[in-house]
């Protein structure tokens, strides 16, 4: 399983319904997410270019993609970003790679 950050722009329609009737969205966002045989880590609220962080452990990248194009597809989003993340276990891996590809690379010269 992978862990995703979804950041998201709520439509002006989500927006408008949020002020006429405050909720938590959390188990809604997290129905959707398990629907998608994933686990919902936590969501919030935020400030700035996004309204809503998700984080969520997704089996596949195709079941995180189920998600996003649920929620834009009913109108709920009017954007976002979705964003792979790596623990550091897998980090150090990539940089163990990285570091291989390192000793043994030269960049193009003139």
């Amino acid at each position: 399983m992978s862990i995703y950050m979804y950041q998201a722009v709520y439509s002006k329609d989500s927006i408008s319904g949020l002020v006429k009737n405050p909720q938590d969205r959390t188990n809604a966002i997290n129905a959707v997410v398990e629907t998608n045989g994933g686990t919902l880590i936590g969501c919030w609220l935020a400030f700035g270019e996004y309204d809503l962080v998700v984080i969520a452990e997704m089996p596949s990248d195709e079941a995180m993609a189920g998600v996003v194009l649920a929620v834009s597809a009913v109108g709920t989003t009017a954007g976002g970003k979705t964003t792979k993340l790596l623990t550091m276990e897998q980090a150090v891996k990539a940089m163990t790679g990285a570091k291989a590809v390192v000793d043994n690379y030269s960049p193009p010269t003139n």
